[in-house]
């Protein structure tokens, strides 16, 4: 379920929230599958249902509900709306192609890691589960270049309170599941403006990613990154060429951004 803040709340809102989020991370499910997970009875799970499925936000398939299409032009206009994907959209779709790679355009969002856009290019390693995940908000962002690219500019207990909602699992042998390992490398990171994931989230596949800010001393918007497989990007391809190649980007990005404030 969704993270749940403080505060005074509209209980039916919230309700038809958590089977929202069910059918978004679980897929299609019966009233039946609904009632493990939400307090209320068939009857009234089936009233919630049938309201969210008169907007477009539910459909029905037989005895299971999925996901409703009218999610798909909400979606859109909040992405197109944000200031981050307006500034980067076509820069992406052309790096992806010239590198060969997946390019990932991300930000933070309640501590968690949501990828507004991604482009595959022609050699893209991994492909598989760049789709199985997208569209799922990642909890374990410390081990990817993009998530260790925004962890390097929060304040440190921002850092330290998403590192203790979620932890740092391992997700393969090269995974850094050290509290004090990481912090070591983020120091790093903002030195040096980028930061790597060698194999760090799956097997076979590197990344290197670079933070979006609006100013030296601005907030941090979110992070570009491209992968690559490990096979093919070696030596001076991942110590040199894409790291050069993602800094380059995010700068033109910032650049797109800061032109759009000084002109509103």
């Amino acid at each position: 379920m969704t993270s749940k803040s403080e505060g005074r709340k509209v209980k039916s809102i919230e309700q038809a929230g958590d089977i929202l989020e069910y059918l978004r991370m679980e897929g299609p499910a019966t009233i039946a599958d609904l009632e493990s997970v939400v307090p209320l009875s068939a009857g009234s799970i089936h009233t919630y249902l049938a309201t969210l499925k008169d907007y477009g936000f539910i459909e029905q398939e037989g005895t299971k509900y999925r996901i409703g299409s009218m999610f798909i032009p909400y979606g859109v206009r909040v992405r197109n709306s944000t200031e981050l994907y307006s500034a980067s959209k076509d820069i992406i779709e052309a790096v992806a192609h010239e590198v060969g790679g997946c390019v990932h355009l991300q930000k933070e969002y309640n501590n968690r890691l949501l990828i507004l856009e991604e482009v595959y290019g022609e050699n893209t390693a991994g492909l598989d589960l760049h789709i199985k995940k997208r569209g799922n908000l990642q909890n374990h962002i410390h081990c990817t270049a993009g998530g260790k690219s925004i962890l390097a500019q929060l304040p440190e207990p921002k850092v330290h309170q998403i590192l203790d909602d979620h932890g740092l699992p391992t997700q393969t042998s090269q995974t850094i599941t050290d509290r004090e390992q990481l912090l070591d490398e983020l120091k790093l990171v903002r030195k040096q403006g980028y930061a790597v994931n060698d194999q760090e989230h799956m097997h076979g596949i590197r990344a290197v990613g670079a933070p979006i800010c609006r100013d030296n001393n601005g907030e941090v918007l979110g992070a570009i990154s491209i992968s690559g497989s490990a096979a093919t990007w070696t030596g001076q391809i991942f110590n040199e060429k894409i790291p050069n190649k993602v800094k380059e980007i995010s700068n033109e990005i910032e650049i797109n951004i800061h032109s759009k404030d000084r002109n509103e």
